[in-house]
């Protein structure tokens, strides 16, 4: 990270209904960086199967940690889920073949219960 780039944290329950507290969150902020609705959309689809890869990790009391980091030229989203457990091998397949071509770059760590998701305007 340089000096130019905002951190934003969001610690939530590891509980469906919170994903649109991400989802919401990362909308705004693709606005602000310039993401077409299109871009927006394709965005808030990845989300949502970044949270379903990081539920099917977690156990009743885990968190997920959403951490954005935005500059100029990109946003960038982590997801990780804390507990003990790693996604299930399908929730991976499905994460990679659905938001594999909606965002720009990711990268997904099972063993970690971890992801990370990259979108750039295709517009400056």
């Amino acid at each position: 990270m340089n000096d130019s780039t905002d951190e934003v944290l969001l610690r939530l329950p590891a509980r469906t209904h919170y994903g649109r507290i991400v989802r919401v969150g990362a909308a705004a902020l693709g606005i602000r960086q310039g993401l077409s609705f299109a871009e927006i959309d394709d965005l808030r689809l990845a989300i949502d199967e970044a949270v379903i890869l990081m539920l099917s990790a977690a156990s009743a009391d885990a968190e997920i940690r959403a951490v954005f980091r935005f500059d100029a030229n990109q946003l960038e989203l982590e997801l990780a889920c804390d507990g003990d457990t790693v996604p299930a091998e399908h929730s991976i397949s499905r994460f990679e073949e659905v938001a594999g071509e909606l965002v720009d770059e990711y990268t997904v760590d099972p063993g970690r219960a971890w992801v990370r998701m990259k979108k750039t305007p295709t517009t400056p």
